[in-house]
């Protein structure tokens, strides 16, 4: 029985929206552009951080000193 009331629920809230949305297109695509660009701001900031964050690169080894690592090892 309380699922049956859930769905009613969510079908009438759903309807609800469309009519809102069919009401007031203007707001809609207001929020709808607001949501996508702060998502793409939000990405671009962690994309920011994750490359000011990176550890910095070893720098390669010589070849001399691959040589002397394996002597040392046998």
């Amino acid at each position: 029985m309380e699922s049956r009331r859930r769905d009613m629920e969510l079908l009438s809230n759903s309807m609800a929206a469309y009519a809102h949305i069919r009401a007031n297109p203007e707001s809609f695509g207001l929020y709808f552009v607001l949501g996508v660009c702060f998502g793409l701001v939000l990405t671009l900031c962690l994309l920011v951080l994750r490359l000011s964050c990176r550890p910095s690169p070893r720098p390669p080894a010589r070849p001399g000193d691959l040589c002397e690592d394996e002597e040392d090892d046998e």
